[in-house]
């Protein structure tokens, strides 16, 4: 049955099309079930807060949907609260609607949407404004699907998964596509941690991130300790983050960066992504005190352009520990470019089993900053475009580096090298949106490059470069993330 919202309805009709109802009110009064639709008129805006739960749910195909009907979208007002509540609510669509709060500074102390437990959740086609906290948050739920979903001007985050008001609750099989979140500054409420994080997710087993835009977030977080990332993970396992772009994202504190596996992350890989002009790392590996065990991820075949123009160790890449909990990562075949700054950094304690392959840095800088002796260094391709890079460490090469310290040496040879990649607009940082990533000439290998083919062997790389080239088995890979112009 579908019951209608109409601003000229009376909250004394039946809900019909011919006779809606007039407010949120009534429409949380409805008894939702199995295909039910809950629809509020297109180009309209009515105040209050949504609230579904348990007995609302719909069945395995027969969802129960919230949305518009008519012309356009409708707009549910939350004010001060928040735009919809869903507590243990199963088998629920929410689309084709804009939530909007009063402001994350004038009042609004709220989440924009609010899903807590059920399984087989999906929130598609909506926008999310004004909210003190996330514009949509995620907590215990067994199967979301978030796509479409424009967040902006939210504090906390623009999407966010979490463990919900009880602050324990896990998420499964999570999946996050074709979003943006933009500009969502900070949570003047929240005094103690990070905030204005893009799109986060914590305490979920099985996560996908794909085809998201995160950008120009962060600015106006009211502390000056950790701070937030465009697009990362904490506490999870099993979380992929791919195609994504994250750009301009900032922070008064520290971090402000691109990417981000961060405390207690583990089997987990991001691929394919696009990072630039971050005041933090593009890619950031990070155990915080008395996190999780961080274990077993993969970073690669990703490109970072001038990331790390304010906070941190000013590189594309950082892995930061701060105990002894974080060890064996797989960072190969990215591309970084730092006009100014490094290519990697390397901060607190040193982290067991990781290692760096087959990774093309040009820098302006240092090379690497921090003490490289926390990684092994294996294939990669260096390049100076300002001091040479290897200065910080004593050394005058990168030859006599590896021989002093056994980097970049196999089998007594020298694995890794320092010559001109000859890379295809090489210091551009075009603008790109996520589905058009395929399509970028920057940073490509030009033809002859002595990258092509001077790769190291790895298995399970991936099966693919960033621009979706295919790995052929046996044949020597390139260094960083494209296969280059090949036979």
């Amino acid at each position: 049955m579908d019951f209608h919202i109409s601003g000229d309805g009376d909250d004394a009709n039946p809900g019909t099309a011919q006779r809606p109802w007039r407010s949120v009110e009534r429409a949380n009064g409805a008894d939702l079930g199995p295909g039910d639709r809950l629809l509020f008129r297109g180009g309209e805006r009515f105040a209050g807060t949504l609230r579904v739960d348990e007995s609302d749910s719909g069945a395995a195909g027969q969802r129960v949907v919230i949305g518009s009907y008519g012309g356009g979208r409708a707009t549910i007002e939350g004010g001060r609260a928040g735009g919809l509540v869903s507590r243990n609510c199963s088998h629920l669509r929410v689309e084709n609607l804009n939530f909007v709060g009063c402001g994350r500074k004038e009042g609004n102390a709220a989440r924009g949407i609010y899903l807590e437990g059920g399984a087989d959740v999906q929130v598609s086609g909506v926008d999310i404004s004004g909210f003190r906290e996330a514009g949509l948050e995620v907590a215990g739920v067994r199967g979301a699907l978030i796509s479409h979903v424009y967040a902006d001007e939210n504090g906390q985050a623009g999407i966010e998964c979490g463990g919900g008001e009880p602050g324990d609750l896990w998420s499964s099989d999570v999946r996050i596509e074709h979003c943006i979140a933009e500009n969502n500054p900070g949570n003047p409420a929240n005094l103690d941690n990070h905030s204005g994080n893009g799109i986060v997710v914590g305490q979920v087993r099985g996560c996908v991130i794909e085809y998201c835009e995160a950008m120009n977030n962060g600015w106006d977080m009211p502390r000056e300790g950790n701070g937030p990332v465009g697009i990362w993970a904490w506490n999870a396992d099993r979380v992929t983050i791919q195609f994504c772009v994250s750009h301009h994202n900032k922070s008064p504190g520290w971090d402000g960066g691109g990417f981000d596996f961060d405390g207690g992350v583990t089997n987990s890989v991001m691929q394919y992504n696009y990072s630039h002009d971050n005041q933090g790392p593009g890619y950031l590996l990070c155990q915080y005190w008395s996190a999780p065990a961080w274990k077993n991820n993969v970073v690669r075949y990703n490109i970072s352009v001038n990331d790390g123009t304010k906070t941190n160790l000013g590189c594309g890449i950082e892995v930061i520990s701060a105990d002894a909990g974080m060890s064996d990562a797989e960072v190969y075949n990215n591309t970084v470019y730092s006009e100014r700054g490094g290519a990697v950094g390397f901060g607190g304690r040193p982290v067991p089993g990781i290692r760096f392959r087959n990774n093309i840095f040009v820098c302006g800088g240092e090379t690497i900053k921090g003490d490289p002796s926390h990684a092994r260094f294996e294939g990669n391709c260096y390049w100076s475009i300002g001091e040479r890079g290897f200065s910080a460490q004593g050394y005058s090469s990168l030859k006599e580096w590896a021989e002093a310290t056994g980097q970049e040496m196999a089998d007594g040879k020298l694995v890794g090298a320092y010559v001109d990649p000859r890379l295809a607009q090489m210091g551009a940082a075009p603008d790109a949106k996520p589905e058009e990533l395929a399509g970028l000439e920057a940073y490509r290998l030009l033809a002859g490059s002595p990258c092509i083919g001077a790769g190291l062997e790895i298995e399970d790389a991936g099966g693919r470069d960033f621009w979706g080239n295919l790995l052929r088995p046996g044949r020597r890979p390139s260094m960083g993330a494209h296969e280059g112009p090949r036979d």
